[in-house]
């Protein structure tokens, strides 16, 4: 009887140890990690990052960690602006390599370019910090911006955790697929539904911190280009398939060389005139031009591969010019 008393008095101490232990361990941890959230902080500051919250909450004692920060903003003067009312991470007390990510109130921001709010009904995710690299997954819900909305955009970007060093290494890799796209007007022969828009690509080389146009110029001289692996658009019956160099020329403007392979070229000549872009003269000589290099396929379908390039502000498909890209004025 006093030996199973014994017994019973070493596990309850053994287990008062393990739970003193486990606390010690979770609060440790939990500075650890607010000090890391202020670190992080301090960095995209130092990068020209405008970075705030207005609260954050650790829980989730003693299996796990929920870090809620509410009043979450980021900005870089014009070039973007992103508010989040609250963001949640949580993982559990014995992996903090991944988090789950959740935005239950959604999102809202501007962008560079875009003349209209960008605003989120939800978004979700994953960030996993490997050994190699980290890697975050988000797919976020009910997009709307100037009378356009989307059903889903889903992004994965990935970054080394070693920086590269040379044009020749991937500094960021990054696709994202936005799906159902619905325009607030129709475009001539292409409709108002984008069914589909994805991008696969590696932005090569370094880009330092600062100044927007700054860095980009350091980038650029560096041999720095983005690498698109594969880009899709099914807007209607066009379904346009890229992949090729991007890059910024003196001026930091686009200018890249693709391979474009396109279903129904015809329909993009069209809504290129209707915009305005080219004349209803030069659209029938393009679609000529175009028309004797493309292959009609097994299906019916006519299908076009031709070099697709961007230079002074021109897109070309082969020697015919279909469009002109807007001057981008880097902030």
């Amino acid at each position: 009887m006093m030996k199973s008393a014994r017994i019973l008095v070493l596990l309850c101490g053994v287990l008062v140890i393990a739970a003193g232990a486990t606390a010690g361990y979770w609060f440790w941890t939990a500075n650890r990690l607010r000090d890391g959230l202020e670190n992080w902080a301090a960095q995209r500051r130092s990068h020209g990052d405008a970075v705030a919250w207005s609260k954050e909450t650790i829980g989730g004692f003693p299996l796990s960690f929920r870090i809620a920060l509410a009043g979450m903003s980021m900005a870089r003067g014009d070039a973007y602006h992103v508010a989040v009312p609250e963001i949640v991470g949580v993982a559990s007390a014995f992996n903090l390599r991944r988090w789950h990510v959740t935005a239950p109130r959604g999102a809202g921001g501007t962008a560079q370019g875009v003349e209209a709010p960008i605003m989120a009904q939800s978004a979700v995710g994953e960030v996993v910090l490997g050994d190699a690299d980290s890697e975050a997954r988000i797919s976020v819900l009910g997009l709307a911006s100037g009378g356009a909305t989307a059903g889903e955009l889903v992004t994965q970007v990935t970054v080394p955790r070693q920086e590269p060093r040379s044009h020749r290494d991937i500094g960021l890799a990054a696709a994202a697929q936005l799906y159902h796209l619905v325009l607030p007007k129709p475009v001539i022969a292409l409709g108002d539904t984008v069914e589909s828009l994805a991008f696969d690509l590696d932005v090569m080389g370094r880009v330092p911190p600062g100044e927007g146009r700054q860095a980009l110029a350091v980038w650029r001289d560096d041999g720095g280009t983005v690498e698109v692996k594969q880009a899709d658009l099914q807007w209607g019956n066009l379904w346009l398939q890229m992949n090729g160099t991007m890059a910024l020329d003196h001026d930091l403007q686009p200018i890249a060389a693709m391979t474009a392979s396109i279903l129904d070229h015809a329909a993009l000549i069209d809504a290129a005139v209707a915009a305005g872009t080219i004349s209803p003269k030069n659209g029938i000589v393009v679609k000529l031009a175009l028309d004797l290099i493309a292959r009609r396929q097994a299906d019916g379908q006519t299908r076009l591969t031709a070099p697709l390039t961007v230079e002074a502000g021109e897109i070309s498909i082969g020697r015919a010019t279909i469009g002109k890209v807007p001057h981008i004025d880097w902030r």
